[in-house]
């Protein structure tokens, strides 16, 4: 193992000359050395996408639908879009239905439900995101989570979508069993015309105080809800010969898979509680269960150290548990306002944005081992999400609900630095500099790389959080040359051509892809 290292450490002296001279930064990437499964890049369309989807002229529906799910260069060699490899769909809960009932105030944010309370489906409701949902699926894109944010108004405690208090669910106690086929039901529809409906997630941010929102459908639930809702499914589905596979919590404190909460009823130390086998509440044993905890990244993606340090604590919490159990990164869109982000539109702002979400992505990835990184919402109002949507010149916000503008942020391309290359089934393998060790926070405010592979190349995204330009060499194997696509503040994920992998400049405030192919 010495006279290997020792080899390769000498092809990068050839490549990078001198190392006192600490011009170039060498970096060597190690295919041996090997790390998590990647399942998925994901994004979800509650609740625009619906409008979206039913109203808006058909030639702007197939744009967003390209942006968001075609794999494919344009005549230049530049990647059209993100091309997701999975779609969240929310499963509604009846709050448009039932609006006239203590519900969800948006008009923007209610939901149809399948289900009626006299016990029949109607399929033909979410109209437009079942359109996206035949988009994706038309574009090559057949992976779809089933989520949802509140048992249907007839189930719950409150006699509508919105909870009452954090004293559990809002699920009446005898309902658990009928929210699990109402699910199962759901699943096996879809999955019945041709979606591969592959997991389902019954529970969302059950840690949230949802009692203090009227915005949105929500429900608090405690670990021992938690449960049962994942018993109960487990038992629909195989009842009913579904596949589909479950995925829990949806914390939206990532702090709380690993911490314990003074107030006894939040689900915390979820980790210990529920993916150990001596858990009080362990989940391993359901075969229908996927083997991964999923939270979100709200609230900790700033100052760096915090972004570091929790999503360190998560790694060492989770690998202790001996059973290979994977994590999500399952949500985010900007929510904080720190110094780096918050300042009025500008070309600058964008990429600080872009960079942002950059970081978090790869943190995620290389520190906490994330095999998934999903968006919230993959269009908004807001310029908080991949692609914004805008009233026609001198119409209203209102408006958008029929006809608009389509603006994909520097963060859409950020994030298509990844999931356009790094694709479900790719491992995450070692990269490690030579001649500039830093810490992973010294990285977070300058030069973080992540590299992936499979059988027919290897992808490193770099991310020079830095205001300067840096130039770095790449060892890899034998190789001379990789393909680089740039995401800068005058770029948009653009191709630049083949280089030499000896010498390869990389833009200040910058998210550079490096494309090597193994054939």
């Amino acid at each position: 193992m010495k006279v290997q290292y020792c080899a390769i450490f000498g092809l990068v002296l050839c490549l990078t000359g001198s190392l006192k001279a600490q011009d170039t930064i060498a970096y060597i990437i190690d295919q041996k050395i090997q790390y998590q499964e990647i399942d998925n890049f994901s994004a979800s369309d509650a609740w625009r996408m619906d409008f979206v989807g039913k109203n808006w002229p058909l030639e702007k529906r197939e744009h967003i639908a390209d942006l968001l799910f075609k794999h494919e260069f344009d005549k230049d060699g530049n990647p059209k879009g993100m091309a997701l490899t999975n779609w969240r769909v929310n499963i509604g809960a009846g709050s448009y239905e039932n609006r006239e009932n203590n519900e969800v105030t948006s008009t923007w944010n209610r939901t149809e439900c399948f289900l009626s309370p006299n016990g029949t489906y109607d399929f033909t409701k979410q109209a437009g995101q079942q359109w996206f949902m035949n988009a994706a699926r038309e574009r090559g894109m057949n992976d779809f989570l089933f989520f949802t944010n509140s048992a249907p108004y007839f189930m719950t405690r409150t006699g509508a979508t919105l909870s009452a208090d954090n004293k559990c669910i809002n699920l009446q106690h005898d309902k658990f069993d009928d929210f699990a086929r109402f699910l199962v039901r759901c699943v096996k529809h879809f999955r019945d015309n041709g979606y591969n409906i592959k997991y389902v997630s019954p529970l969302n941010e059950p840690n949230v105080e949802w009692h203090t929102n009227s915005w949105q459908e929500g429900t608090f639930a405690t670990k021992s809800d938690i449960y049962k809702m994942v018993e109960e499914l487990d038992k629909a589905i195989s009842e009913n010969g579904v596949v589909t596979k479950i995925i829990i919590p949806e914390l939206g404190e990532m702090k709380m898979l690993f911490e314990v909460d003074a107030n006894e009823k939040t689900p915390d130390d979820i980790i210990r509680s529920m993916f150990y086998e001596d858990g009080a509440y362990s989940v391993l044993s359901f075969k229908n269960l996927y083997n991964c905890v999923a939270a979100h990244d709200y609230w900790t993606a700033y100052p760096p150290s915090l972004l570091v340090d929790i999503r360190t604590q998560l790694r060492d919490s989770l690998a202790g548990n001996n059973h290979k159990t994977k994590f999500w990164a399952s949500e985010y869109c900007i929510l904080e306002k720190n110094d780096e982000i918050t300042m009025p539109p500008s070309p600058v702002k964008s990429i600080n944005l872009g960079l942002y979400v950059a970081r978090l992505i790869h943190t995620n990835l290389a520190i906490a081992n994330a095999s998934a990184w999903q968006w919230w919402t993959a269009v908004s109002l807001n310029e908080d999400v991949p692609i914004q949507l805008l009233p026609i010149e001198g119409a209203s916000g209102e408006s958008v609900k029929y006809d608009g503008r389509v603006a994909p942020t520097k963060m859409f391309w950020a994030t298509a630095n990844y999931s356009f290359f790094v694709r479900p089934g790719m491992r995450r393998i070692d990269v490690r500099a030579l001649n500039n060790d830093m810490t992973p926070l010294e990285a977070a405010t300058s030069l973080m790389l992540s590299s992936y592979t499979d059988d027919s190349q290897v992808v490193t995204v770099i991310v020079n959080y830095a205001d300067t330009d840096k130039t770095l060499s790449l060892a890899c194997d034998n190789a001379r040359k990789g393909k680089l696509y740039v995401t800068s503040i005058d770029k948009d994920l653009q191709y630049i051509g083949k280089h030499s992998l000896k010498a390869l400049s990389i833009p200040a405030r910058s998210i550079v892809t490096v494309v090597i192919d193994k054939k």
